[in-house]
């Protein structure tokens, strides 16, 4: 039963950070929904292996972004350049909405180490993450929020200058920083200085992506 649950939410979880990493560039769902199922399927049974049957949930986070990223560069055959930025974008915007909502569970008195899989906190952190997750997509999608500037197709031409590289370069550091996620969260707790670094981080990608929406390169 624990294994279902697990599955079940992880399912979910992934279907929601796929859904917000089309919402944010305006990508279309049509044609699509098989592989985005597919990849949240896949995605939760890796989650399950690295977090349940290696025990290594510190190092989750440095694993599943590159897996990701080969889904939507071959199976969403999405450009190389865009798809490893569309998985850093989509992912760190789903790490910023499940931290602000572990932020707010710690402030009415959770314990950190009490969130673990197949326990109720967790469940509850989980759920509060696709609820907001899909209400994001649900407003991005209705209002028509988002970037427009990766094309639905993988043969296009990518010169690697000005915007585009300074996107290349935040990409490599956003995976960076995402990769410490886990590790930093359940090896020394949430410090304030990594919260900071992740507004700081995810800013900065936010801002070159709309130079990108407006820019000719």
């Amino acid at each position: 039963m624990n294994i279902i649950l697990f599955l079940l939410f992880s399912s979910v979880e992934w279907l929601g950070l796929v859904l917000l990493t089309f919402a944010m560039f305006k990508f279309p769902f049509k044609g699509y929904w098989g592989q985005i199922i597919l990849t949240a399927v896949i995605m939760a049974l890796l989650s399950h292996f690295v977090f349940e049957v290696l025990e290594l949930r510190v190092v989750a986070t440095l694993l599943q972004p590159p897996i990701i990223f080969l889904f939507l560069w071959q199976m969403f055959r999405i450009h190389i350049f865009y798809a490893g930025l569309m998985t850093v974008y989509g992912y760190m915007g789903y790490v910023f909405i499940q931290y602000s909502i572990l932020l707010l569970m710690l402030s009415f008195g959770v314990q950190l180490e009490n969130l673990i899989p197949n326990t109720f906190p967790t469940y509850v952190l989980q759920f509060a993450s696709i609820f907001t997750v899909l209400l994001v997509v649900w407003l991005f999608r209705k209002f028509r929020i988002g970037y427009s500037f990766v094309p639905d197709s993988e043969h296009v031409s990518v010169t690697m200058n000005g915007v585009n590289l300074w996107l290349l370069l935040l990409t490599i550091a956003g995976y960076g920083f995402m990769a410490l996620t886990n590790f930093v969260t359940f090896s020394k707790g949430i410090p304030t200085l990594f919260i900071m670094i992740a507004f700081i981080v995810l800013g900065v990608l936010l801002y070159y992506a709309l130079r990108k929406e407006y820019s000719d390169d």
